[in-house]
């Protein structure tokens, strides 16, 4: 049992209890877009192409149109299953889907930040479940930031400490993050909606999204 297999069923399962349309931290997108996005990215290689693509984005896009005509709870129930067996994904799913599930799964629970700046406390996890998460950030936090416009410092207390300058930022103020895994890892793709000590107080970031 991996940490992505956990979490593909913990989403799974808050998905079904909140219905098609509640709001995510992805912008645009309630619960149905979110769904359907997952299940285009194991299931329809071809279209999720369009992700990364631009040539391939109008096939993406209704490819989608389709899924989002499906019912619902079918398209959460095929997800949950994963991936195919004779899928390539189902060999790559623990390392590939790691960040992907447990960020999905944050943007369900606190999606109400998006509507009322509600912020719903952060879960408690497991020292396994955290540890893989730090595991995740040492690997992420580099590409996520590639893109920054200053340097930053990553502090999760007890962990890890990365100092991160992308290339072509010159020295200067230093913007540190701290907290724990989990929460650095939601900032990292481009979610505010995080349990996080940044200083300085508001200091911005370019980093990655969805």
């Amino acid at each position: 049992m991996t940490f992505s297999h956990s979490e593909r069923q913990r989403l799974a399962t808050l998905l079904l209890e909140k219905g098609p349309e509640e709001p995510t931290l992805c912008e645009g997108w309630d619960t149905r877009d979110l769904v359907a996005h997952l299940w285009i990215r194991e299931n329809r290689p071809d279209a999720a192409a369009g992700m990364m693509i631009s040539a391939v984005e109008d096939h993406l896009e209704s490819t989608t149109a389709k899924v989002l005509e499906r019912p619902y709870e079918q398209v959460v129930n095929d997800w949950r299953d994963g991936p195919g067996k004779f899928s390539p994904v189902r060999l790559v799913d623990r390392w590939m889907n790691l960040a992907e599930h447990f960020v999905h799964h944050e943007d369900v629970r606190r999606g109400q930040w998006m509507v009322d700046g509600t912020l719903v406390p952060a879960r408690k996890l497991s020292e396994d479940e955290n540890a893989t998460l730090t595991k995740s950030v040492a690997t992420t936090a580099k590409p996520m930031l590639k893109n920054a416009d200053k340097p930053v410092r990553i502090v999760i207390p007890g962990r890890i400490t990365l100092d991160i300058r992308p290339k072509g930022v010159e020295f200067g103020d230093v913007v540190t993050v701290k907290g724990e895994p989990g929460e650095v890892l939601l900032w990292l793709f481009g979610r505010d909606a995080a349990h996080l000590d940044i200083t300085p107080e508001g200091a911005k970031v370019i980093r990655g999204g969805v």
